[in-house]
């Protein structure tokens, strides 16, 4: 702990705040802690839109029972081109959802990347989102390690 008492600005030569006079910054309540506890990262609540493409793209992910062109075709304008190209390497039949039981809810987020917690009949699906000029695609899908959040 740096003790302040006694200490002056060098800037100003004014006294510095007294130690008992400091205290800690709470965020608002809408805003998440960094990953790694130490700040906190903008606030989510502009980030309804990327939660409305999580949930859009796994509602049409999370259809097994469609033919595989068209599960691709409805699945493929929500992503980036890169993980658009490895869905098309997926047999619909193989995806283990078949619903979505909870619509997606941002538990990360910075003005380019947004986490998204969507809830399905398989289980939670993390879904990580970017910002593509002033629309959000999805950038990958798998299971998050923790889903306490």
């Amino acid at each position: 702990m740096l003790l302040a008492a006694g200490c002056t600005s060098r800037t100003t030569g004014a006294p510095a705040p007294q130690a008992s006079s400091l205290r800690a910054v709470t965020p608002p309540a809408d805003m998440l802690a960094d990953p790694d506890g130490v700040l906190p990262t903008r606030s989510t609540a502009a980030d309804s839109a990327a939660a409305a493409t999580a949930t859009r793209f796994v509602a049409r992910w999370a259809r097994p029972d469609l033919p595989a062109v068209q599960w691709r075709a409805d699945v493929r304008p929500y992503a980036v081109p890169g993980y658009a190209d490895l869905l098309d390497t997926v047999d619909p039949a193989n995806v283990p959802a078949t619903r979505i039981t909870a619509p997606g809810r941002v538990v990360a987020a910075t003005p380019e990347r947004a986490e998204v917690d969507v809830g399905t009949d398989a289980g939670v699906l993390r879904v990580v989102c970017v910002r593509d000029d002033q629309r959000w695609l999805v950038a990958t899908l798998g299971m998050p390690k923790d889903t306490s959040r």
